[in-house]
């Protein structure tokens, strides 16, 4: 039987349910309780999907009795659906999945370079169904090297046991990185276009687990690691160990009255912020992306992943197909660019395209709106350009979260080396690890430098021009 918690949930957007389904003008959604994988579910789900043609118009809701059992099926091979449990519509405070720390090897299927030649970005795709419960801002810890092959094989590829040793300096410690993208079994990688849950309901559904997933990183030619990392080939197994870091989750923002979220990223600090977009985007929130490159060429990238989904290898743009993808409207993109005037990007309005630097775009943004409280932000990128969006939404009265990025040798919080200045509730200061006890902070209790001078908000070139 269905809870009846659903009915009041539905209730709240104007759905009707009847009959296990429910209804809100031509759109459905139909449920069905079980606590596994039976031969007439597969079939049912199947039928929507088949009748429904990826328009996400007609969903499907399965619903187990224990959270356990939700996700044994949600890491399952059914066709498209959505996953609740009896569990969360009983608990006043619905919990999220927590996936565990889990040390496993993933499988590498691109490495493409990003942007002009000789490339500083690359965009590395992986498949990883351990990290299927990452969450936002979740993070890992990963070789740059592939798996070592046992040096006897490698003797015999390399006819020699001299070549077969490698003499070259190594890094012995894992680097951490963020997620850009998650791809989901049988859905298509732009689905949340098209989805549209009512929100009540959305707080206590589940998509299936991710199995492949891409990153962005940035070579940094005076390191070891990165560069390292751009020989990654298709079939390199790398070891990783995550999801490490603390959650967010985004349903508490509605619960404390946020209805639409700002998302402010520089340069390769939006990549982790893509996610925090999809799961915004799931949950219906108003979502606007503010995004800070040099220039525009830089996001340009060949798309051989495209081919996997149907289509043509193509020329795209990362971080902006990504947002089009997710289902961000092209009129809540707005990018800056500081190095050239952007003309043209995708079917993003030309009046969101701006030379400078992106808090001077968000700052004249938010001189040019009405804050009507329900507004939250989130930024990540250089420390410097954090501290300028703390000035800035401070006096426009918007809550800033901020994603920090540290050096990191562990990723547990043991060896300390990626500690931050925080403030206190009763004004003193402290330190915390960004590994454990973040990534994601309130921005007003970060201490940018010890003398708390605003001085480099100035130099920054990001303060209100005269």
């Amino acid at each position: 039987m269905l809870p009846s918690q659903i009915n009041n949930l539905l209730a709240r957007d104007g759905w009707t349910l009847r009959d296990h389904e429910a209804r809100c003008g031509s759109r459905r959604i139909t449920f069905f309780p079980t606590n596994r994988a039976t031969a007439a579910l597969i079939k049912s789900l199947r039928a929507i999907a088949k009748q429904d043609a990826g328009r996400f118009r007609h969903i499907g809701v399965v619903i187990a009795s224990t959270i356990k059992q939700m996700n044994r099926l949600r890491a399952g091979k059914l066709p498209p659906a959505f996953f609740t449990s009896n569990m969360e519509f009983e608990s006043p405070a619905p919990t999220m999945p927590v996936a565990r720390v889990t040390s496993f090897t993933a499988k590498v299927i691109t490495n493409t370079p990003v942007g002009p030649v000789p490339p500083v970005h690359y965009r590395l795709v992986f498949d990883a169904p351990e990290l299927g419960d990452i969450l936002p801002p979740q993070f890992f810890m990963m070789d740059v090297l592939p798996a070592r092959t046992p040096l006897g094989v490698r003797a015999v590829r390399r006819a020699g046991w001299h070549d077969a040793v490698d003499w070259s300096p190594q890094p012995l410690l894992k680097r951490p990185f963020g997620l850009c993208r998650a791809y989901r079994p049988n859905f298509p990688v732009d689905y949340l276009k098209r989805l549209a849950l009512p929100p009540a309901l959305a707080a206590v559904l589940h998509p299936p687990m991710a199995t492949r997933f891409d990153l962005l990183y940035k070579v940094l030619p005076e390191g070891i690691g990165t560069p390292l990392l751009t020989k990654l080939r298709h079939g390199d197994k790398v070891h990783m160990v995550g999801p490490l870091g603390r959650t967010f989750d985004v349903r508490a923002l509605r619960e404390a009255g946020v209805e639409e979220v700002h998302i402010i990223g520089g340069g390769v600090g939006m990549a982790p912020l893509i996610l925090l977009v999809e799961e915004l985007q799931f949950h219906s929130f108003r979502v606007k992306v503010f995004l800070g490159m040099a220039t525009l060429e830089s996001l340009r990238y060949r798309d051989e992943l495209a081919a996997t989904f149907g289509e043509k290898p193509r020329d795209a743009y990362v971080y902006i197909d990504d947002l089009l993808a997710a289902g961000v409207a092209p009129a809540d993109i707005f990018l800056s660019c500081d190095r050239a005037q952007p003309h043209q990007a995708r079917r993003i309005p030309c009046q969101n395209l701006f030379h400078g630097l992106v808090p001077e775009q968000y700052r004249r943004f938010l001189t040019a709106q009405q804050n009507d409280g329900d507004t939250m932000a989130f930024t990540c990128g250089p420390n410097r350009m954090m501290e300028v969006m703390t000035d800035i939404c401070r006096q426009a009265n918007v809550p800033l979260k901020v994603l920090l990025e540290k050096r990191m040798g562990c990723g547990f919080g043991v060896c300390f080396s990626c500690v931050q200045k925080v403030r206190r509730a009763d004004g003193a200061t402290d330190y915390v690890r960004v590994c454990k006890d973040g990534p994601i902070f309130d921005a007003k209790d970060i201490v940018w430098k010890n003398d708390d001078s605003k001085q480099p908000s100035v130099n920054c070139g990001c303060a209100a021009r005269s």
